[in-house]
């Protein structure tokens, strides 16, 4: 079973980039501390409860509807984070990581993407693996170095299997598209919301997007069974991980979707082989140097700032039994909860176990473009409208109202997050959002613009549905929501 040992250099790796795109994700979201996650902005505490709560989530980002306390939030998961990044008390940080992404996530669902599903699993792995073995202040403080230099623990196996879920999983939710007419990709680069423009050069050549689409879909399907095959399992674990980066390399390229990308890369790495992380080591071996002893003196200084020790307790048999047992538990549950996903999967995870995964947030869907291409797309106009009866474009300030389609549909978006809030503005179950996103914009608006203050806003949706062989369908115009005196 060697070929199923993990480096833990590579692990510790893993470690280092997921801390970091945690830290990356808390100052993109902290520019959106009022939008998003107070009762000021479009999602507060009330609405949260009425429309996007499970009563077994776990939050303490909802104890306050103050952006001040949010940002307290924050700036305590940034310090977890960079105490992580760092590897001091690997395994304390990792849990405190994963409880405020998982707290943080609970607080507004609404512009979430598969990306942040990952990351949070990712993490509450990481609890249980040795991520904090190298690479670290833990490493450096630890007299003794008492692991081998690879492992093969229940939690390795369940990350491994965690990252075959997100690939295997989502090929096997895809429908027709992607494996029999070979249109996902056409669908795809013609959802303007998410493919960056210059895109639009592929979208014409039929016969390219449909191998592209085959490639995309086998890639997902096939890519796992990399990391099982017995012989050269070196050779074929590094060809997956490659895989895997140049496929997000690939996708962050050409497609507007936030920080998924960034999250797949830093997430695959922990897979690579020793041989891979050997030719690493050698070239930064000068560099290495000059960070341990830079990390060394970091590490006395958090000794200094940081004087609580946790105490060391000496678990029994029994004890460790039953914490492998919990963790074997948590695994399988995990591995039912993907395969009752999927449709031709008859036995079904019972509704009385799924506390648990909401619990701690173990539920997860890769259904990514899954099982078809979402096509109703289209862009965003607010028709704003002064005392005076002015008519103000808030999308476009210093433009004339109009409804023409823009020159680039994500250059409207500030981030990732509003794209995806937006996205959610269009479903019809999602109708309560609209208002309390039209009065957020509407009070910015009046307080930064208060020369200009606007009386009445109408929320229009120009829907421009794609349609299947480039045939064209005029945009229509769509209310979605007003307030205020129009």
């Amino acid at each position: 079973m060697k070929y199923l040992h993990f480096d833990l250099r590579a692990l510790s790796l893993m470690r280092i980039c997921v801390a970091f795109v945690v830290i990356l994700d808390l100052c993109v979201r902290c520019g959106d501390l009022e939008a998003f996650y107070s009762n000021s902005g479009v999602a507060p505490l009330p609405m949260l409860f009425e429309h996007g709560w499970n009563d077994f989530f776990l939050s303490i980002h909802v104890i306050s509807g103050l952006w001040q306390v949010q940002f307290f939030l924050f700036l305590a998961a940034f310090c977890f984070a960079w105490l992580l990044l760092i590897g001091y008390r690997s395994t304390l940080f990792t849990f405190l990581s994963w409880f405020m992404l998982m707290s943080l996530h609970n607080r507004n669902s609404f512009i979430l993407q598969g990306g942040d599903d990952l990351l949070r699993m990712v993490l509450f792995w990481g609890i249980f693996l040795p991520w904090g073995a190298r690479y670290s202040c833990d490493a450096i403080l630890s007299k003794e170095q008492t692991l081998p230099p690879a492992i093969l623990t229940v939690a390795s196996v369940a990350y491994l299997f965690q990252i075959c879920y997100i690939y295997a999983g989502s090929a096997l939710l895809k429908g027709p598209e992607w494996h029999t007419d070979f249109t996902a990709m056409y669908y795809v680069y013609g959802l303007d919301q998410v493919t960056r423009p210059f895109m639009k050069t592929l979208f014409y050549y039929p016969q390219l997007l449909k191998i592209l689409s085959a490639l995309a879909y086998y890639f997902e399907l096939l890519v796992p069974l990399l990391f099982f095959i017995p012989f050269a399992h070196s050779f074929f674990r590094l060809l997956g991980v490659s895989a895997i980066l140049f496929f997000h390399g690939l996708n962050n390229f050409t497609l507007f979707i936030g920080m998924f990308p960034l999250i797949g890369m830093a997430t695959s790495v922990g897979l690579l082989p020793s041989v891979a992380m050997d030719w690493l080591d050698k070239q930064i071996t000068k560099r290495r140097l000059f960070a341990r002893a830079r990390l060394s003196q970091l590490s006395l200084q958090v000794e200094r700032i940081i004087r609580w020790k946790a105490p060391v307790y000496q678990f029994g048999l029994f004890t460790e039994r039953v914490r492998l047992a919990g963790l074997v538990f948590l695994t399988l549950f995990v591995f039912d909860w993907n395969m009752s996903n999927l449709h031709f999967i008859d036995s079904k995870m019972p509704d009385s176990l799924r506390f648990i995964g909401y619990s701690l947030r173990l539920d997860q869907n890769w259904g990514m473009f899954a099982p078809g291409v979402f096509k109703d797309d289209g862009w965003y106009v607010l028709e704003a409208k002064t005392k005076e009866n002015q008519l103000i474009n808030l999308l476009e300030p210093g433009q004339d109202l109009h409804y023409q389609k823009p020159a680039s549909i994500v250059a409207m978006f500030s981030n990732d997050r509003w794209r995806k809030y937006s996205e959610n503005l269009i479903f019809t179950s999602h109708t309560f959002l609209r208002g309390y996103y039209c009065n957020y914009t509407r009070r910015v608006w009046n307080e930064k613009h208060p020369e200009q203050k606007i009386n009445g806003l109408q929320i229009v949706y120009m829907s421009e549905v794609t349609q299947p062989d480039y045939h064209y369908q005029k945009p229509e115009r769509v209310l979605l929501w007003q307030c205020g005196e129009n």
